[in-house]
């Protein structure tokens, strides 16, 4: 049986780790971050910005550069697990048009929504229910179903509403994607001896014989031989690897994609005396634009201390037409999302705060909420919203954030292109023996949080390369 190199252990690669050694596949399993006992120490917090305090769990290697804004860090879990060891959990699939726009429009035969449908079935990542909401996010939603909102729905159906969301949690605790799959493989003594996991092991590049992949390079200055490499190291750093590997298709490290997302700050009216997870509610709504394209998101206040508190609600747009791209600079990634570059881009983000605006207006009636700013200098919500068109969305270009959902820098499709860099299969155009399984291969971004359809199709590809390699 083969023996596979799988680069990155975020969500991808331990659902792609499992997936080949369930198939008898021999796998070493690189992560250039810490291992168990070090990402543990987040895994236990109630609160994702608290893990986002423990530097060793974060990627510090990309940041974004784009037009009217200084260089900032772009967020990215580093570690066993990956961002699921240190995000909000929040756990959606999309809307079933997505994928079948994969197949209909990208030409990514065997993605549509039946298909993809029973893959999300077979993850199994808790999806339970916080037990509590906490009072911001209980407002918002009470504040959105009185404007009319519906129940949300966001697993195998896409609709318009408010409500509490799913979250990857066993018994209250996060369940990352290493302990759901990397983990039970380690314990099984007919797995484990199939399974070799490498932590704080820098691949380097993917060794390449012609056109086929013979192995990878580390950042020590050893080189390894396997039969196969199947890269999982997200949709900013797996291109730039391919890229540092010599192959230079015309779709590798371009057609970036990302949620783009405004934060506003809300000033509370009194100190939250609860324990709660931070991120517990959804509202999903439709613009102009397009049907349930926009995600307003509330943050809970994460500390109970003295003096004034702040929760957060963002205000993101999820159907985007945006690309930009990823190139590295001086071994760092260097990201131009190029966000809200398109009219219709822009036209929604608008759409999204002035419904965060309406909300919050709501929230403000039951006294529980002060302000709502939309930067540190103090500019208030409303003030904002005042604005015209133009000189409103100069502003969001300088306070745009991102949630984090990098994908589609070595996306799909039926031939190579520079819309496409891999087939409907994971293989890279004009290679052989070398996959990529993870948020890099979306042809379009999902209306989701990207950590299960990352998953999903890191399980898909896997099954495919298991069948091949068998």
């Amino acid at each position: 049986m083969s023996r596979i190199a799988v680069v990155g252990a975020g969500p991808a690669g331990c659902v792609v780790t499992h997936r080949l050694v369930s198939a008898g596949c021999t796998v070493v399993l690189f992560e250039q971050g810490v291992g168990l006992e070090s990402a543990h120490s987040a895994r236990s917090s109630m609160h994702f910005s608290d893990a986002l305090k423990e530097n060793e769990l974060l990627d510090s290697s990309s940041y974004v550069v784009d037009a009217g804004a200084n260089a900032l860090p772009y967020l990215r879990g580093r570690g066993v697990g990956g961002t699921s060891a240190i995000n909000a959990m929040v756990q959606t699939w999309g809307c079933p048009d997505d994928y079948n726009q994969w197949e209909r429009i990208y030409g990514c035969t065997g993605w549509g929504w039946s298909a993809v449908r029973e893959e999300f079935q077979n993850l199994h990542m808790g999806s339970s229910r916080a037990l509590h909401f906490g009072g911001f996010s209980h407002d918002v939603v009470n504040a959105a179903q009185r404007m009319g909102a519906g129940e949300v729905q966001h697993g195998a159906a896409c609709a318009d509403g408010a409500g509490s969301v799913a979250l990857s949690q066993v018994d209250g605790k996060r369940l990352d994607a290493f302990s759901a799959f990397v983990l039970p493989l380690m314990r099984n003594a007919n797995t484990a001896e199939l399974l070799e996991v490498r932590t704080q092991s820098k691949v380097e590049a993917v060794l390449m014989e012609g056109a086929v992949a013979k192995g990878i390079s580390l950042a020590d200055g050893t080189e390894e031989h396997f039969d196969a490499v199947v890269m999982c190291a997200g949709a900013i750093w797996t291109p730039l690897l391919l890229l540092r590997s010599g192959l230079f298709g015309p779709a590798i490290g371009r057609n970036l994609q990302d949620h783009p997302s405004v934060s506003i700050i809300v000033q509370l009216a009194q100190n939250v005396e609860e324990i709660v997870p931070e991120v517990t509610s959804l509202v999903i709504a439709s613009s102009a634009m397009g049907e349930s394209n926009i995600h307003l998101l509330p943050v809970n206040a994460a500390s109970n201390g003295s003096g004034m508190q702040f929760a957060q609600l963002a205000a993101a747009v999820t159907k985007v037409s945006s690309r930009g791209l990823v190139k590295e600079v001086n071994q760092k990634a260097e990201i131009s999302l190029c966000s809200l570059s398109t009219n219709d881009d822009a036209e929604a983000m608008r759409a999204a705060l002035i419904l965060a605006s309406d909300v919050l207006a709501s929230v403000k009636e039951n006294g529980s909420v002060l302000e709502c700013y939309v930067d540190n200098e103090g500019t208030r919500l409303h003030e904002l919203i005042a604005h015209d068109e133009a000189s409103m969305m100069k502003f969001v270009q300088r306070q745009l954030g991102a949630y984090s959902h990098a994908s589609g820098t070595c996306a799909m499709g039926d031939t190579e292109s520079d819309r496409a860099a891999v087939n409907a299969a994971g293989a890279v155009f004009n290679t052989r023996q070398l996959w990529v399984a993870d948020a890099s291969v979306f042809p379009d971004i999902p209306r989701a949080a990207t950590q299960l359809p990352t998953m999903m199709v890191a399980s898909r590809i896997a099954r495919g390369i298991a069948q091949q390699l068998a």
